[in-house]
């Protein structure tokens, strides 16, 4: 088990280590790209992770967990490379859709590897645990990779260089892996993979509280998301470039805090989870009306909340989900994620155009909590009808 968490958990850090997250957005802007078009691109990669999921869950399913991972990363680095090369509208184009398709090889291989690796060691019981702690890991390195603000003196063709060795370092942390399935992965064809999807999709339908909480998790983590555009807000209430990567740190921080010890709140009731999904709204709309440097403090307790939140959902979605409908529910669930993170890029964008970056968090804030009303007036009544709670 040990040998197995740290293959994980390596993987976890090093897929996140990359230097060029706090200022690939600003290079795109100094490269033409106005606020609008940058939430453009955004929604280009989450397009990418959409198209991607017929061709990673048959890759999950005909060459296993694993290598639909090395494929996956070696779409990103790929990505990252191009855009030393073609600096442009177009480029940037084609290396997010490239993203996004690893972030789907991401969300559907690595994350049922993670959940299937666990379970076949007798860890079932600790992965809400295990879980937090992988996120953790994931935190940390993006939280270090803001780092990478300040070592732009060297130039981004440095900060890219080495966001490549922390890819190729997380391709070895899969290769060593020591996880082997009992059962070999089944071949399928386009047609079987088909009513593999189909199957998967009535199973989630026909399990209403599976349902309710996979819609949950998707629309709690994905209103407030702000991460990848963090770098321009932080421009946008006063931080100099070359320090921007510091609100990534501190608020990734906070986040890491609220995944670390998640598992510690797994017994909470609905009510107090939905009054929970409330206090992120009310947050963000707190610092929206503020929106200065002093009233970070909000976004960060904001974040520990969120992303507490996010663990102990994902954690009962992933144990409610048959194992052997797990890669396809997962497609499922990153296509609906990526759905709605496209929505809220475009609104996000569109709160731009209002003159500032603090008009889409306020849009977002007001989102959040009419997700806690929804869960208060309809959500419970899904679960408790079938007997069973949330989290």
């Amino acid at each position: 088990m040990k040998r197995l968490l740290f293959s994980l958990y390596g993987f976890a850090f090093f897929n996140k280590f990359l230097l060029l997250t706090p200022v690939y957005a600003i290079f795109m802007q100094q490269n033409g790209l106005t606020d609008f078009q940058l939430s453009m691109m955004f929604i280009v990669s989450a397009i990418g992770t959409i198209l991607a999921q017929v061709p990673v869950a048959y890759l999950t399913n005909h060459i296993g967990q694993r290598w639909s991972m090395i494929v996956g990363q070696s779409l990103k680095m790929f990505a990252i490379l191009l855009w030393l090369v073609m600096p442009n509208y177009i480029g940037f184009i084609i290396g997010m859709l490239l993203w996004g398709a690893q972030a789907g090889f991401r969300s559907v291989a690595f994350e049922g590897l993670v959940y299937d690796a666990v379970s076949a060691a007798g860890g079932a019981k600790q992965y809400p645990r295990i879980l937090g702690r992988k996120s953790t890991f994931e935190s940390i390195a993006v939280a270090l990779s803001a780092c990478g603000s300040l070592l732009m003196f060297l130039g981004y063709n440095w900060v890219t260089w080495a966001s490549v060795v922390a890819i190729l370092i997380s391709m070895i942390c899969l290769v060593v892996l020591p996880y082997h399935p009992v059962v070999p992965a089944p071949q399928v064809s386009g047609l079987k993979l088909r009513k593999l999807m189909r199957t998967g999709m009535r199973v989630v339908l026909k399990t209403p509280c599976l349902m309710s909480v996979m819609i949950l998790t998707i629309l709690v983590i994905n209103i407030p998301f702000l991460d990848d555009f963090l770098s321009p807000i932080a421009l946008n209430i006063g931080i100099p470039t070359e320090y921007v990567g510091i609100l990534s740190f501190f608020l990734l921080g906070c986040a890491t805090l609220g995944q670390r010890f998640a598992y510690k709140f797994t017994h909470l009731s609905d009510t107090v989870l939905y009054w929970l999904i409330a206090a992120v709204g009310a947050g963000y709309v707190a610092f929206s009306l503020i929106y200065t440097t002093g009233a970070l403090w909000i976004m960060g307790v904001s974040y520990m909340v969120l992303w507490g939140l996010f663990t102990l959902l994902y954690s009962r979605f992933q144990d409610m989900t048959p194992t052997a409908s797990r890669s396809i529910v997962l497609s499922l669930y990153t296509t609906l994620t990526y759905l709605v993170y496209m929505a809220v890029c475009g609104v996000i964008g569109l709160g731009s155009m209002l003159g500032s970056w603090r008009y889409s968090i306020l849009i977002l804030g007001i989102l959040e909590l009419c997700v806690f009303a929804w869960a208060m007036l309809f959500l419970r009544r899904s679960c408790t009808a079938h007997g069973k709670e949330l989290v």
